[in-house]
């Protein structure tokens, strides 16, 4: 038998069920300062092996800082072709519609 899968979900939104603003701003989440253990944030992200997340907050999570390397899977949902520089990828590139 095969062995299931463990599922965990994190979503950050803010009141209004969105994690920017209509022109992309963060501010909101950015300009809090971080307490000490960054809400076990960082424990979390090495407890799991796969994130699934949408093309802007990737983008977004990039400008932050962010990395994104091969000991984590990262999928990436998007509605646009894959960008040229985007990091290699283990699996095809495709886009929902």
């Amino acid at each position: 038998m095969k062995k299931r899968r463990k599922v965990i979900v994190h979503i950050a939104t803010s009141a209004d069920g969105y994690i920017a603003r209509p022109d992309g701003d963060l501010e909101w989440l950015t300009s809090r300062p971080a307490p000490e253990g960054f809400y076990g944030m960082n424990a979390f992200m090495k407890s799991i092996d796969t994130m699934v997340i949408g093309r802007k907050t990737y983008e977004a999570s990039l400008r932050l800082g962010a990395k994104f390397d091969s000991r984590n899977r990262s999928i990436v949902f998007s509605r646009r072709a894959r960008p040229a520089d985007a990091p290699p990828s283990s699996s095809s590139h495709r886009t929902s519609r």
